[in-house]
């Protein structure tokens, strides 16, 4: 964070001084605005023409000074964006701005390990600033690589960012201004103006218009004449609008967005354009910018050409434009030509827009977390290593950090515990680091090395009042998608927080024990984590031991009051502590 430490020093000096200059110059544009209309009353009193001439030369001074007060207020809002940008980088959470879209991503573990909803990995790792990157970002959570090689090139990618700190602010601080919420900024794709050859029609109008003007200049402007001329003019003019109303509607309803917001998308695609990138994923998304054509030039003329036709929308010059130069028609034509060019290229252009935003959320949160790492990909199936790990939305200084290691095939961990022992914990930081991994992000542990494989959670089951569905009938239902996924050839790591309590003891019992046999004789790949508190399931053990292996979180008894020191262990815990606790809170005598 020290580097971005210096940047928002950098930003906020300047911010400073751009303040201070622009109070300078609106204090000398006032007294240049003051002092050129003395000279003008001064002309009017006096019929002077030097005081006309100085007077016309202060206001002009006066205009060139508000040109300059407004190019200064506009990079005064980009460096209040920017401090605002820095500020949420080192903030560890980013308040998700759009959580109506979770409903979209419904898969196996996002509940269960807290990846989108509530005190989230989501909020953790977000830094985007539109719609489409939170959507992308919340995609990656919800679909996890497999492949080893993409994991290593998202790696990369996210390295490179990391080191590109003055970049991610400039781009976040463009995307910031972008206000995209939506996947595309045309509403219409079809033309409306089927021949770009009616504008021939303005162009000959406005030939016209200005060869009537050259002529009546010439001979004085006779008011009989000039009046017919502006009459014909407004006739000509309405009944050429009126009879292309549905085309210029059309056209004007072709984006939402206004000339600004596209030079905003302007800023943001040069931007990308200009940068050096090296990785394989990131000069990919690169290339998209830039090959046909570079997509900053296409959108700067689109923008102009906005900007231009919306200068018939001005009170009194727009009339003037209109009905002299048919100013309306002749830049409809001209901008849906452009967007035409255009058009088909946006959707990938926003789509890897969307791509850079969340690529570069990890990449800052890679940065942020130092002592964070880069997993190792391995190639054995079975093999599953962390070493002093921990959840990564607990504090690294007070939290207990844990080891766990396998290599054996269809290994199944069983792991016991007291109430509040840690075993829920252990579970979700095997299974959010694992999504980490998976997205080629760091993860909470001093070494982790993992074989990727689909993720399967079950831990917070619940019943379904609408369908019907009991807890337990849920549970089945759950199980029943990891028993397809295995019949299906697709390896797994499982993690599973007390399966079948929603039945009587004895068929929990004899249930996971069955299940557990079914799931060591798999012929699919797969690493299983199981708490329970059920000790008889441990000795299995002793029945399966190049399958199953027992661990389990332990209390100590100090003065008659149980305290967890949340490390595991190999072996079955020996003291449990549910009695303890509904006496302690006073729920039994």
């Amino acid at each position: 964070m020290e580097e971005y430490l210096k940047i928002e020093e950098k930003v906020n000096h300047d911010f400073i001084v751009l303040k201070s200059k622009k109070n300078k110059i609106s204090n000398v544009r006032l007294v240049f605005f003051i002092i050129s209309t003395l000279f003008f009353l001064l002309y009017v009193t006096s019929s002077n023409n030097y005081y006309l001439i100085i007077s016309t030369v202060l206001f002009l001074v006066f205009i060139i000074l508000v040109i300059k007060t407004s190019k200064i207020s506009a990079q005064l809002t980009y460096s209040a964006q920017a401090l605002e940008i820095i500020s949420q980088i080192k903030s560890d959470d980013t308040l998700d701005q759009f959580p109506e879209d979770n409903q979209l991503f419904t898969n196996i573990y996002n509940k269960d390990l807290d990846i989108l909803e509530g005190n989230s990995i989501f909020n953790r790792i977000n830094k985007t600033q539109t719609r489409i990157g939170s959507l992308q970002l919340k995609h990656f959570l919800s679909n996890l690589i497999v492949n080893r090689a993409e994991i290593i090139e998202r790696q990369k990618a996210f390295s490179e960012l990391t080191q590109k700190r003055d970049w991610i602010v400039t781009f976040l601080t463009f995307t910031k201004r972008l206000k995209m919420n939506q996947s595309s900024i045309f509403v219409f794709e079809k033309r409306v103006f089927n021949s770009t050859s009616i504008k021939i029609i303005p162009i000959a109008v406005s030939i016209i218009n200005i060869a009537c003007f050259i002529y009546f200049s010439i001979i004085g402007f006779p008011k009989g004449l000039v009046f017919y001329w502006i009459l014909a003019a407004v006739f000509v003019s309405s009944t050429l609008t009126f009879f292309y109303k549905r085309q210029l509607k059309r056209v004007a309803a072709y984006t939402t967005m206004k000339a600004e917001e596209l030079d905003n998308l302007y800023e943001v695609c040069l931007h990308i354009e200009d940068e050096n990138f090296e990785s394989k994923l990131n000069s990919e998304i690169q290339a998209t910018f830039q090959i046909p054509s570079k997509a900053s030039t296409l959108i700067k003329t689109i923008s102009s050409t906005k900007e231009t036709l919306d200068a018939a929308n001005f009170p009194i010059v727009g009339f003037i434009l209109n009905t002299f130069f048919l100013w309306r028609l002749y830049y409809s034509i001209k901008f849906e030509h452009e967007v035409q060019k255009t058009v088909h290229q946006i959707k990938p252009w926003l789509d890897q827009l969307a791509v850079l935003e969340a690529f570069v959320s990890f990449a800052v949160f890679n940065d942020k977390y130092t002592s964070f790492t880069f997993p190792e990909i391995v190639n054995e199936p079975y093999e599953l290593k962390i070493m002093n790990g921990f959840h990564p939305l607990l504090n690294e200084e007070i939290v207990v950090k844990n080891n766990f290691e396998t290599n054996r095939p269809n290994n199944i961990a069983i792991i016991t515990g007291a109430n509040m022992a840690g075993k829920s914990t252990f579970l979700r930081t095997i299974g959010t680091n694992l999504v980490l991994a998976m997205n080629g992000a760091k993860v909470s542990a001093e070494k982790m090395s993992f074989y990727p494989m689909d993720l399967f959670t079950s831990i917070r089951t619940v019943d379904n009042l609408s369908s019907g569905d009991s807890y337990f009938k849920n549970e089945i239902n759950k199980l029943k998608i990891l028993v397809e996924r295995l019949e299906n050839n697709q390896p797994q790591i499982i993690i599973l927080d007390e399966i079948l309590k929603g039945t009587n003891s004895e068929d929990k019992l004899i249930g996971s024990q069955k299940f557990l046999e079914k799931l060591i004789l798999s012929p699919t790949k797969l690493v299983g984590f199981i708490a329970t508190h059920d000790l008889e399931l441990t000795k299995m053990e002793s029945e399966n031991p190049n399958h199953i292996i027992n661990y389990c979180f332990e209390l100590k008894n100090i003065d008659n009051n149980y305290y967890s020191d949340y490390k595991l262990r190999k072996g079955t815990t020996k003291i449990m502590n549910a009695i303890f606790l509904m006496k302690h809170y006073k729920i039994i005598d």
